[in-house]
């Protein structure tokens, strides 16, 4: 009995130190914080396409120019009676301005540099597209067309992200168009190029790190050029007198729609 006694009682102490001693150690450490993926990084040089549609708004300027002479109806006629014509020098007489509207479809590249500070984006944009057929006027006295051959843009670009993948922003500077008039009847066309100004936005998003989708809206506006004189049957005596046309187009309101792809290559991973 005293045997026994005396192994219970020694087990009892020695539980009761193994207790003490757990009781004395450190708590256990929190769990490992949840690792979660990096977010987008936005700083960086990137390139990419277009594709969207253009609509102009605008108006065509004609200065019809007739031979000097007695004009009585000033309509650049001098075959009715009491009329007459020297057959040497010009004078021009305004016939317009007349609504050249349409749309058309353009495409081509896009390519620039973001900055990011925060959920701040700023950059510099650069883009060159291809056009055709966009506007045109046709009743009973005229029948114009007017294709855009090009147009190319540089714009600055401030944008917020809604969130790390999302960007909303907006952009505007200088912009450049160059034409082609067409006189449909005659056939005969000229080119020229219109320097303007671009504004607009619209929103990206980053599908992965590299790859990411736009959409945007622009408002562009061109200053005037003179394109050139149509003469489809310009006379040499004063009985058959027609009158040729120095064309004017006057570039003001141009809408452009369009998306785009890019591919970024982000400077965290250079």
């Amino acid at each position: 009995m005293n045997t026994r006694t005396s192994l219970l009682a020694l087990a009892a102490i020695m539980f009761a130190g193994s207790a003490a001693q757990a009781a004395d150690l450190a708590p256990p450490p929190p769990p490992a914080p949840e690792i979660r993926p990096a977010a987008t990084d936005w700083t960086g040089p990137y390139v990419g396409a277009l594709l969207g549609g253009t609509c102009m708004d605008t108006t065509n300027t004609t200065l019809d120019t007739v031979e000097n002479g007695t004009d009585l109806n000033n309509d650049g006629d001098f075959t009715d009676p009491g009329e007459s014509w020297d057959g040497t020098s010009t004078q021009q007489l305004t016939a317009g301005p007349y609504d050249l509207n349409g749309c058309g479809i353009h495409g081509g590249f896009v390519a620039g540099f973001n900055y990011q500070i925060d959920n701040m984006v700023f950059g510099i944009e650069g883009d060159w597209t291809w056009g055709g057929k966009t506007g045109e006027h046709n009743d009973d006295n005229e029948h114009d067309r007017f294709d855009i051959k090009w147009m190319a843009s540089i714009r600055a670009r401030l944008g917020v992200l809604a969130t790390d993948k999302t960007l909303f922003y907006v952009t505007g500077g200088a912009g450049w168009l160059r034409g082609e008039a067409i006189d449909v009847a005659s056939g005969t066309s000229f080119e020229n190029t219109h320097p303007g100004y671009i504004i607009g936005g619209g929103v990206e998003h980053a599908l992965t790190e590299n790859l990411h989708l736009r959409a945007e809206y622009l408002f562009s506006s061109y200053k005037e050029k003179t394109y050139g004189t149509f003469c489809a049957a310009c006379a040499t005596d004063g009985n058959s007198q027609t009158a040729a046309v120095d064309v004017k187009e006057k570039m003001e309101n141009f809408h452009t729609f369009r998306a785009g792809i890019t591919w970024n290559f982000p400077v965290s991973t250079w």
